[in-house]
């Protein structure tokens, strides 16, 4: 059942939402237009250079989705064209990882979302909460922690996700996408849900905190280690407890915690690309782009 119309609003609208969640601040130890956060190699200009030179692939993660005769034929194109969005975004940047995860999860996404509208309609999915999308990413990534971790410790080198998984069994971004987004289907689409009477940025910016707060932050494991994650999640829900009403007063906690994080060189960017799928998904429910799609 997909169209035209759907393959050309769902890719503008996840680019649309890397964009609102990189313009977004304050946000503690992470870059947005005022501030590099806890970060020295990467700014507000890197990030949407890096989101310019990947987001062209959004469009063919769909298309794979919509095209593709099997899930596993589909998983095997997506880390295969996921592979060039990593790469054009790592030559953009001049090989500073800005949005490896983020395309990582993206293509999943995606091409869940794109297999799932050749049976349902974007109506039908926003209806039942896109629940046969997150379904769809358990089944054709069932297995792939395992695979990809099989012979990690034959390895002379790790890269941090493997040190985590073989110190600490974290399966990070891998093991999220095996459970179907658990985070973002459970815990961050209902917050936004709940809280759909707030202004977009303060809405946004409280799911961030509560994201910061709960989430087990890969990014915030590798800097910090399991103290730091703690820390920064306290933190987090210190702000939370607070009961701020305000946006002048989440504002003025923000840019203190901001401060804290880059004093001690944490930055959440687990929470930053988790932050951005809410996004998408919230923008495909609500956003005026969507609008004659869902009315069909």
């Amino acid at each position: 059942m997909i169209n035209t119309h759907d393959l050309t609003v769902l890719p503008r609208l996840a680019q649309q939402s890397l964009l609102i969640e990189v313009s977004l601040a304050p946000k503690p130890g992470l870059v947005d237009p005022f501030s590099a956060g806890a970060h020295v190699d990467m700014d507000y200009d890197l990030f949407l250079t890096s989101i310019q030179a990947w987001s062209p692939y959004l469009k063919q993660y769909l298309t794979i989705g919509a095209t593709c005769p099997t899930l596993t034929t589909l998983f095997t194109a997506l880390r295969q064209v996921g592979a060039q969005g990593e790469t054009a975004m790592l030559a953009a940047t001049h090989q500073i990882n800005t949005h490896k995860g983020a395309n990582f999860s993206y293509a999943i996404l995606l091409g869940a979302l794109g297999w799932c509208l050749k049976t349902q309609t974007l109506k039908q999915l926003c209806e039942q909460r896109f629940t046969a999308v997150f379904k769809t990413v358990q089944m054709m990534t069932t297995g792939i922690t395992a695979a990809d971790f099989a012979h990690v410790l034959a390895k002379p080198h790790w890269s941090y996700g493997e040190a985590l998984y073989v110190k600490e069994g974290v399966t990070g971004i891998r093991g999220e996408a095996e459970a179907g987004y658990p985070m973002l289907q459970n815990v961050a689409l209902p917050f936004l849900a709940q809280h759909a009477t707030l202004p977009m940025t303060l809405r946004y910016l409280q799911l961030m905190v509560y994201l910061m707060a709960t989430l087990e932050d890969v990014n915030l494991l590798h800097r910090g280690g399991r103290s730091g994650l703690i820390r920064v999640q306290q933190a987090a829900q210190a702000i939370l407890d607070q009961g701020l009403t305000t946006a002048l007063d989440w504002t003025q906690a923000l840019n203190s915690l901001d401060q804290q994080l880059i004093n001690w060189h944490l930055s959440p960017g687990g929470t930053a690309d988790l932050l951005a799928l809410s996004i998408f998904f919230d923008q495909v429910r609500v956003s005026p782009l969507s609008w004659d799609v869902i009315a069909k």
